[in-house]
Parts: structure tokens; C-alpha cells; sequence
């Protein structure tokens, strides 16, 4: 019976132009073991959604509670993604009774209440599908709606100074780093499981690789950046990635995270590099050139050969 994901989209206010993204959003690992299809789950979607889901939070507060330090930040953003909290979330969205699809083995009301929490997992999914469809933009309106204003706005001050500038821009910018190279890794290897791809990810933004990152850039690079205070923000990556975020217009989604993760992918990240380690991950966990040639490398089965062609140019270096 085909799915008819009109009910889903009525409940969540956003139709969806890849209905399949909003499917595989709802589809728990326990279902997907259940219908034979053991990789077509939404671990992926929750692992982006994940990310996507503390980039937006990270732009309300930096926006709206400017009199607030760091501290009290993440102690804010901690609140608003517990289990309980996003769970609750998932029912008064009217997804809780038939969302996401599980293999049942105990009632949903009993499931509601045990950690993990199927029903974040679920919200997480949800989040990275509507960014993947949608854009970060109309996902964080989204977020803000049923998320973050319902729990915060009626606890705004009128302040407009802010406590420490830099380290709340260094704030955006950890969470920025971190959610566009999630979205750089669902997008670029898709079928990957999540082990790996957070294995890779935590490669791309260790301390470590952002200090020789901001150690290329020179004085032009900044300054085509056109951004102010040069020599502040040339010392911190995240300073940096959050002062590029807001600088090419956080509100419009053509420019804030887009333009930001273009950027840095462009200056910092070698594509065949993260495809190399990618495909020896791969290949550890038993996959076969052939699988990784078609399901990650994106080449059909017409274009096989070229496709292992290319498989052997990455490989080689």
C-alpha cells in the first residue's frame, strides 16, 4: 500500500517537495529490520537533525538573549533538547500514536517514557529531513515555532548590550562548524552509516585541524571576507565560521549557512581526502567496491566502469 504522507505534513505545517525525505524520517531501525530494508532507517536524518537542531537554537539566542553569557547559553540549549522535552514535542504535534513507524514490541505509551527516547530520535530525524527539503532557514522558523520560542520567549529581557561579544560569536561558530560538517557528510556520502560518518566528523573538527586551517588564511582572505576586526577573528575558527555565518546574512538561507559552509568546505576540505578515508571505513566494515561504486560514489549501474575509474583515482591519491 503506497504511503499517503498528507496527514504527516498537515500536522507539521510544511509540504514537502521529496516525500521519500519526510518517509525515511519516520522510519525507526526496529521497522526497517522488520520490512527487510535494514539501511533505510532514520539514523541519518537525526544525526544531520542533530546538528541542524543546535545551529538554530545557537541563532535564537545569539539574536534574542544578547545579556545572557556563554554559559547560561548551552545551559539553555541543553534544556530545549532533552528527551522528555522533544518527546513531549513529538505528541502535541499529533505524530506520537502512529509516528515514527516501529516494529511494536511494547506499547507507545510505555516507549514515551524509556530513554532512549524513540520519539527525540524521531524529532532529530524530522528536523534534518525539513533542512534537507526545505533549508536551514524555514527549518529553524520551524524550530522556533514549535521549539524554541514556546519555552523561552516569555522569558526575554529587553537588553540589548551584550555580555561577552566574542565568545558568543565563538558559540554560533562551534555549533556552525559542527552542522556544516554534518551536512557536508549526509549530502556527500550518502548510505554511510552513522558510526562512520560521526567517525569522520569528529576528524574534520578537532582542535587541532581548525588551528592549521586558520593558520592558511592570509590577510587577503580575510579580507575579501569584508569583516570587521580581522585580527580577533583570524585567531578562532569558530569566531571566524560564526562571524561569516552572520556577516553573509543568518536570516536568508541563500546566504547565512549555505554561503558559510560553502566557504569553508571550499578553503578546508579535500573531498577526495574525506571520500579516501571514507571508502576505508567501508570496505573494513565488509562493504564491496562495487556497493560503495553505486550506493555512495552515486554512479548507476550503466556507468560502472567509469565509476571504477574513479573509485581507483581516489585510491591512489
Amino acid at each position: 500500500m503506497e504511503w499517503n504522507p498528507e496527514p504527516v505534513e498537515a500536522k507539521i505545517g510544511i509540504h514537502f517537495k521529496n516525500r521519500e525525505t519526510l518517509r525515511l524520517a519516520l522510519i525507526h531501525c526496529s521497522y526497517a529490520e522488520q520490512i527487510k530494508e535494514p539501511e533505510t532507517n532514520n539514523e541519518g536524518l537525526e544525526f544531520l537533525g542533530n546538528a541542524i537542531l543546535n545551529v538554530a537554537i545557537a541563532d535564537y539566542l545569539y539574536h534574542h538573549c544578547p545579556y545572557l553569557d556563554v554559559s547560561t547559553f548551552a545551559a539553555l540549549r541543553d534544556k530545549l533538547v532533552e528527551g522528555e522535552r522533544l518527546t513531549k514535542i513529538w505528541y502535541q504535534l499529533g505524530l506520537g500514536e502512529a509516528y515514527p513507524f516501529l516494529a511494536m514490541e511494547q506499547e507507545r505509551s510505555l516507549l514515551r517514557q524509556k530513554s532512549p527516547h524513540i520519539f527525540k530520535q524521531g524529532f532529530k530525524a524530522l528536523v534534518g529531513a525539513i533542512h534537507v527539503d526545505r533549508g536551514f532557514s524555514q527549518t529553524r522558523n520551524w524550530l522556533v515555532k514549535y521549539l524554541i520560542a514556546p519555552v523561552l520567549e516569555r522569558h526575554l529581557k529587553p537588553i540589548k548590550e551584550r555580555s561577552s561579544p566574542n565568545k558568543q560569536l565563538a558559540f554560533v561558530g562551534d555549533t556552525l562548524l559542527k552542522g556544516v560538517v554534518a551536512d557536508y557528510l549526509y549530502r556527500y556520502l550518502p548510505n554511510v552509516r552513522v558510526g562512520r560518518l560521526e567517525q569522520l566528523h569528529s576528524e574534520l573538527t578537532t582542535k587541532q585541524r581548525q588551528e592549521k586551517c586558520i593558520s592558511k588564511l592570509t590577510a587577503a582572505d580575510l579580507t575579501a571576507l569584508n569583516l570587521a576586526n580581522d585580527q580577533v577573528l583570524a585567531k578562532s575558527m569558530k569566531t571566524l565560521l560564526g562571524a561569516i555565518y552572520l556577516g553573509y546574512g543568518a536570516s536568508d538561507d541563500k546566504g547565512g549557512f549555505r554561503k558559510t559552509e560553502n566557504w569553508f568546505i571550499e578553503q578546508f576540505v579535500d573531498g577526495d581526502e574525506v571520500l579516501r578515508k571514507a571508502i576505508s571505513l567501508l570496505l573494513a566494515d565488509g562493504k564491496s567496491q562495487k556497493w560503495i561504486v553505486r550506493y555512495v560514489m552515486g554512479y548507476e549501474s550503466k556507468d560502472y566502469h567509469e565509476g571504477r575509474d574513479r573509485f581507483n583515482q581516489v585510491m591512489e591519491g
